[in-house]
């Protein structure tokens, strides 16, 4: 199976997912999550993305991290290149980039400012190599900037129909509700 055949696959399974089974497995993710961080220091980054097409939902830990003095950057894509840029509120000034909503400021967060990259994901395998939605912003951020990510999926997301490209990087961690 090819890559856009799996992302296609993968994706509807993403979107029957029930409101309340969504609700669930996101609520048992952040539960995880929320042990990593304890142990993160607060004067460096945590750098997120923002939720789209059904993705385990990052606004719940992205306020929570905020209320409790953690400093949060997430991805701003200009002229095919993605930077991170500090948010500092759950409702930010924000512009479109595609379906992605992304923050009008221009903070720009340094790689080595972010200890800690929580990554999105349409599919990942055993290994811990994610496939994306095929652009490659992660995978060429990540080539430059030394940090250490994670993963956020659902179980139901881990396939072996990954074809790997040398473009690709292997995540530290992925979590899922499992």
């Amino acid at each position: 199976m090819k890559n856009k055949e799996t992302r296609i696959k993968i994706l509807k399974l993403r979107w029957s997912l029930s409101s309340k089974e969504k609700n669930r497995y996101d609520d048992l993710i952040f539960k995880k999550l929320k042990e990593i961080f304890s142990k993160k220091i607060k004067t460096k980054y945590i750098g997120l993305y923002w939720p789209i097409e059904n993705e385990v939902d990052t606004i719940k830990i992205t306020d929570w991290l905020l209320k409790n003095n953690y400093k949060v950057c997430i991805p701003k894509i200009k002229n095919k290149d993605m930077k991170f840029v500090e948010i500092t509120k759950i409702n930010f000034e924000y512009e479109f980039w595609h379906s992605m909503k992304q923050p009008t400021s221009n903070k720009v967060i340094n790689g080595n400012e972010i200890q800690l990259l929580i990554v999105p994901l349409i599919g990942f395998n055993k290994d811990n190599y994610r496939m994306g939605y095929g652009m490659n912003f992660y995978n060429n951020y990540l080539k430059f900037n030394k940090i250490d990510t994670i993963g956020l999926a659902y179980s139901f997301q881990k396939t072996n129909d990954i074809i790997l490209t040398n473009k690709d990087i292997k995540l530290d961690k992925i979590i899922t509700e499992e």
